[in-house]
């Protein structure tokens, strides 16, 4: 009587991520997140700058807690073009003699004070100036140390290594630039 014919089942409707038979897409994950500890000691020297900086506040008050503040920042700035430029001649010099450069630049040290410095904040400002005292900057020496051999040696390739001999595919000699003699090269630019 008034019946129709039955209809082709319909397709269940797929989400976006689903497999539609072409390509296979994943949904979409949450970002990783930070260690614990790392969230930890962001959030302890997020308050310990507050806590500085409204403590000097009511001791000095707000004008020249500011002032103190922008001059630190400007302090901190001429030092990191300063020192910076002295490590940079240092690490070059030491380079240059035949240094390892696996091991501890000169200077690094009072260029991350500097750094410091700049950065706003007071607790990062007193941080600063204890790496840019060398008296005090041998704690922070010893710290590193420690921090560096905690972390685990990064080994490029395979452990396998092969002996061998470097043979010329070509028939001219390798031509060199005039004026530069055999051994090692300086990466000294100069004027």
């Amino acid at each position: 009587m008034g019946r129709s014919a039955p209809s082709a089942p319909t397709a269940p409707r797929l989400l976006p991520w689903q497999n539609r038979g072409v390509t296979y897409h994943q949904p979409p994950r949450a970002p990783a997140r930070a260690p614990f500890a790392l969230r930890l000691a962001l959030a302890v020297w997020v308050v310990s700058e507050a806590a500085a900086f409204f403590g000097l506040v009511y001791l000095i008050g707000l004008f020249y807690t500011i002032l103190v503040f922008i001059g630190t920042t400007v302090l901190g700035a001429v030092l990191v073009r300063y020192t910076g430029a002295k490590s940079l001649r240092a690490a070059r010099d030491y380079l240059n003699s035949g240094g390892d450069p696996a091991r501890e630049l000169p200077n690094g040290y009072a260029l991350a004070g500097a750094v410091c410095l700049a950065a706003p904040g007071f607790v990062t400002d007193l941080v600063g100036l204890l790496l840019l005292f060398p008296p005090t900057r041998a704690l922070f020496r010893g710290l590193g140390r420690r921090l560096a051999a905690s972390v685990p040696t990064v080994r490029f390739g395979g452990g396998d290594v092969i002996d061998g001999e470097v043979i010329a595919e070509r028939d001219e000699p390798v031509r060199r630039d005039p004026g530069h003699g055999e051994g090692p090269r300086s990466i000294d630019q100069g004027p």
